[in-house]
């Protein structure tokens, strides 16, 4: 009997430890979440943009999927979600100033307002709004100066939250270009952001 006992309960506990076994690998399996529609409608967006880089309604689909807001922008790009980094996505966006330049320039202004410095997806952004700054000055002026004085000086202040500035020659060619279309009030605005994250220490 005790014999017989022993071995129901060994088959009990292995039975348990196999059921424990199958959850935890639901489980696990389960938290591979589908990507979400949004995800999927860029990811669609860009192959079809691909296959036809010249097409104009390629070229405007792939804005109207790319995400306006900096909320909508980490929650594709940012780490752990679905298209993490997104490099390849903001760089696409850039590609696409020359024929779409008001519309690319909103995208970026709108996404860089609230943006805050990071690696990965928020270094792409920020290294493409300025790009765009520095080769479309007079319409990210204009941009610039719709925005409320916070956001513009939040946007600004993105802009110059790198560490080394030598090695930064957009963010140069924007203040210089300010001063040539006589927005010499702006390029004060880079050049005091610029000297104040100067004095911050590197991270």
């Amino acid at each position: 009997m005790n014999c017989r006992g022993g071995r129901v309960k060994g088959l009990l506990a292995l039975c348990m430890c196999m059921f424990a076994m199958f959850c935890f690998a639901g489980m696990g399996a389960g938290q591979q979440k589908p990507l979400s529609a949004a995800a999927t409608n860029l990811e669609h967006a860009l192959t079809l943009l691909r296959n036809t880089p010249d097409d104009p309604t390629a070229q405007r689909r792939y804005l109207e999927a790319f995400p306006d807001s900096y909320k909508e922008y980490l929650q594709l790009f940012d780490l752990g979600q679905p298209l993490y980094d997104g490099h390849d996505y903001v760089e696409v966006i850039s590609s696409l100033a020359e024929n779409h330049e008001l519309a690319v320039g909103e995208l970026l202004v709108n996404l860089a307002k609230d943006a805050h410095y990071d690696a990965d997806a928020p270094s792409y952004l920020q290294g493409a709004m300025c790009k765009y700054g520095s080769r479309h000055t007079k319409i990210f002026l204009v941009l610039l100066k719709r925005l409320a004085p916070d956001q513009q000086t939040s946007l600004i202040t993105f802009l110059a939250d790198v560490e080394n500035h030598a090695a930064y020659p957009e963010y140069e060619i924007i203040i210089g270009r300010s001063k040539a279309l006589g927005e010499a009030a702006l390029a004060k605005k880079f050049e005091l952001a610029r000297a104040k994250r100067e004095k911050q220490p590197h991270d």
